[in-house]
């Protein structure tokens, strides 16, 4: 996987505010977003698209918005920075309404869990009116859902991959980059297939790994410590949101699911081989512990 910082702006010194950010969609991601964005002082107006009054007013209770509205076209009138935090189902479809509205100094971007079909479907639309799309992934979240398990510290110490296309100027992803840094994230590029050839296996796959742990644990889920609990936490996550993530990157997590099938019957094979099933777990060891030692941790 290559990826690489975005240039342009840093960690050091304020950020310059947005005027007013639109969040399409405030359940968890969006709703995290927006109290992030609020507490941080990070835009002068948060403006929530919902689609339903009460959820409105659960948004401005939690601290996620100042107003919201039931429409779309409204909300992103004006704004100059607008966030798709919908489903990935419905990420096009909002796009297309939202183009036509925005200013053209606007940047729109998503939250989506894939990005080839979505970026390019956006940007056949956006490119010729002139609009600046740029694909994004805050790899953060619970199992939770809606603006209930919504949190301000979600995306802090967590990568946020941007996704830019070469159609895109380099001012656009250094603006996101740095709104990334100020939300307490670290901003990372990927072309968008590569990000979802990368999130397939550090993502997509863990979620259907615990979804499997679960159905083979039965009736031994009873003496589970934390090591199960803990590796099986996200599947609890919305159904609905993983069939759509599955359906959509399904060819990169069919790869996945072969290369862990692999690595399984490796150790499947080494079950009687002591040198050779420490090996193998030496490696894994080293390699997790390479990557704590990567992120900071104790």
């Amino acid at each position: 996987m290559r990826s690489r910082w975005p240039s342009g702006g840093g960690c050091e010194g304020p950020v310059t505010p947005f005027a007013r950010v639109t969040i399409v969609g405030v359940g968890l991601i969006g709703g995290s977003l927006g109290m992030a964005v609020r507490r941080r002082g990070l835009a002068r107006e948060v403006v929530g698209v919902t689609r339903a009054a009460e959820a409105i007013a659960a948004a401005r209770a939690r601290g996620a918005i100042d107003h919201g509205t039931l429409v779309l076209e409204e909300a992103v009138a004006g704004a100059d920075l607008v966030v798709l935090a919908t489903p990935p189902d419905a990420v096009v479809p909002a796009a297309r309404r939202a183009l036509p509205h925005l200013r053209p100094d606007a940047i729109l971007t998503d939250v989506a869990s894939v990005k080839g079909g979505i970026v390019r479907a956006i940007e056949a639309v956006a490119e010729p009116q002139g609009a600046v799309f740029v694909g994004g992934h805050p790899m953060a979240g619970n199992e939770g859902s809606g603006v209930a398990s919504a949190d301000a510290e979600l995306f802090e110490r967590a990568v946020y991959v941007l996704t830019p296309t070469e159609r895109i100027g380099p001012a656009a992803v250094a603006r996101l980059a740095d709104f990334a840094r100020a939300l307490g994230a670290r901003p990372v590029v990927l072309a968008p297939d590569e990000h979802d050839r990368a999130v397939a296996i550090v993502s997509h796959l863990p979620y259907l790994i615990a979804a499997a742990l679960v159905s083979v644990a039965d009736g031994a889920a009873g003496a589970a410590g934390p090591a199960f609990l803990g590796a099986t936490r996200v599947a609890v996550s919305p159904v609905e949101l993983w069939t759509q993530i599955c359906r959509l990157n399904r060819a990169p997590i069919a790869a996945a699911l072969a290369a862990f099938r692999s690595e399984l019957a490796q150790l499947e094979a080494a079950l009687d081989d002591r040198d050779r099933a420490g090996a193998l777990l030496e490696r894994a060891r080293a390699a997790r512990a390479r990557l704590g030692a990567a992120r900071g941790e104790a």
